[in-house]
Order: C-alpha cells, then sequence, then structure tokens
C-alpha cells in the first residue's frame, strides 16, 4: 500500500536490492529519500508503469516529429500535419468495484482515484510534453464516496496549465459504468488519437488524424477529417518493463527515477489542490 512503501522499499534498497516499485508513493519527500537511497547503494529505482514500455509511444514520437511543422509535397504545395503539441488529454476509468476494495481505504491509499489511475495521466501529459513540468495545476472532484474509515476521492478532474499557454486535461475515475482509457495530443492542425492507453492489447493502434480546419478571410473550409491508423507490432508491455528493469540493473539509469519523481511533483500538486477545493496551486521544484 501506498501509505506503507517508502518503509519496505528503503529497507530492501539497504540490502542492495533493485527496486520496480508499485506507484503512487506517499509523497515528493519520499520519493526523494528512495532515489537518494538507490543512488548510494548503486541500485536502481523504477515505477512500475507499464505503458512506458510499450514501444507504441516510441512509434508515435517517429510518426510526430516530423510533422510538427507544414511540410510540402511533390508539387510544392504545403501539406497541413498535426503541427505544434498545444493540450495532451486523457481519461481514465475503472469498471464496477467493490467498496471494501484497498483502493477505498485512504489511510492506506490516501491519494484514492488522483494516485491509483491518475498517475498515469500525469505521465502520459508529462510524456507528451517532453517532461517538462506545468506552471500551476487544478484538481476537483465532484464524487467523494465513504471508504473503510473516511472519505476517498472516486473521480477527478484536473488540469495543468503551462507557461507557454499549452495546456493538459484529465479526468479519473473509480467505479464506473464501464472501462476507460484513451489519450490524445492535440496539436495545432491535427491529432494523435491513443486508445487503450495505459492497459494495451497485444497488437494496438494509434491514429493521426488531420481533422477540419477553415479560413475566415477566404471562406475556404475543409469538413472531413483525415485519419490514418498506424498498427504496432505484437509486443507484452508487462514483459518489456521486466526486460527493461533487468538491463538497468547492470546499468543504472537515471531516467526511470527522475520521471517518477516529476509525476509525484505534480501528484502532490493536484492533492493540494483538491484539498483546498479546487484552488490553482503552483508546482514547487526545490
Amino acid at each position: 500500500p501506498t501509505a506503507l512503501r517508502t518503509e519496505w522499499v528503503l529497507k530492501a534498497i539497504k540490502k542492495k536490492k533493485h527496486v520496480l516499485v508499485e506507484k503512487p508513493m506517499n509523497g515528493v519527500k519520499d520519493v526523494k529519500l528512495m532515489i537518494e537511497a538507490a543512488q548510494n547503494n548503486g541500485v536502481q529505482f523504477m515505477d512500475g508503469v507499464m505503458m512506458m514500455h510499450n514501444p507504441r509511444l516510441q512509434k508515435i514520437l517517429n510518426n510526430v516529429t516530423p510533422m510538427l511543422t507544414d511540410q510540402k509535397d511533390e508539387s510544392g504545395q504545403v501539406t497541413k500535419q498535426v503541427g505544434e503539441i498545444r493540450a495532451v488529454t486523457s481519461s481514465f476509468a475503472t469498471g464496477p468495484m467493490d467498496k471494501t476494495n484497498i483502493r477505498y481505504n485512504p489511510k492506506l491509499e490516501p491519494y484514492g482515484a488522483l494516485g491509483d489511475l491518475g498517475w498515469y495521466n500525469i505521465r502520459i501529459t508529462l510524456w507528451g510534453f517532453g517532461w517538462k513540468l506545468p506552471k500551476e495545476v487544478r484538481a476537483e472532484s465532484n464524487s467523494i464516496e465513504e471508504g473503510w474509515q473516511s472519505s476517498v476521492i472516486e473521480n477527478v478532474q484536473v488540469t495543468l496549465f503551462y507557461e507557454d499557454g499549452r495546456i493538459g486535461r484529465f479526468d479519473a475515475e473509480f467505479n464506473n459504468s464501464c472501462m476507460r482509457q484513451w489519450a490524445r495530443l492535440v496539436g495545432t492542425k491535427g491529432e494523435v488519437h491513443i486508445p487503450n492507453f495505459v492497459i494495451a492489447k497485444a497488437e494496438d493502434t494509434f491514429s493521426i488524424i488531420q481533422g477540419s480546419w477553415g479560413d475566415f478571410d477566404t471562406k475556404k473550409f475543409d469538413v472531413e477529417d483525415k485519419e490514418s491508423v498506424v498498427s504496432v507490432e505484437k509486443n507484452v508491455q508487462e514483459a518489456n518493463c521486466i526486460r527493461h528493469f533487468a538491463a538497468a540493473m547492470h546499468k543504472p539509469d537515471k531516467f526511470w527515477p527522475s520521471i517518477a519523481l516529476k509525476t509525484q511533483i505534480v501528484l502532490d500538486a493536484c492533492f493540494k489542490s483538491f484539498r483546498k477545493g479546487g484552488e490553482r496551486v503552483q508546482i514547487q521544484v526545490d
């Protein structure tokens, strides 16, 4: 459980054990303690976010990166591409869940749906924006359910505000009528749609969509979406995670602890905003 995680992670690290840890952690201070201990003991620290090990993410970057600006076709005409990524939106919800589930115990899992599910939403947002932290966050919930001992966040809606006007938005929800998991990278001229962004299929896809656009000066409009679906080779992201973790045992990789810390920084700011009734909270980086 989140509330007990730090103690046991530190015990394992002190015994020179590499640690693949469940998310979330119990605060930024605790994550820093774990990372420092891992570095001092020469072991790898990694959070178990399986989607990060799916080759689909790299394939998306390979497809999106050349599309950040207009390109010309063979006739010299400018073709509309995805454009600059200005927003990342995502949604993650579980299906029906028994209220005796540990996720409804705020003493052991204090972040509720924000930490258990929202961790993935925060991660995909940071990934979409090249691991840059937002300047402010706002988190609100209209569903606070009674858990084992006290209330728990059952659903949450979050906005991440960036310095240059870019924005991230997501919702995370326990006990929905069905499972929901999708993400979109929204560009100035198109979108990338990622279905099943957390729990992927063995063989999955993503879509690059050039949507309708218009020029109000010339009154010329394109009202048809143009979608190209890209398939990803069969893979098991859980197995990939273990492979990457095993490789890092031989040569510790600072990337993995760094993104765990960034995710926790944003999570803690969101939790603070929720506790303040949805006030904007600035991201604090020491």
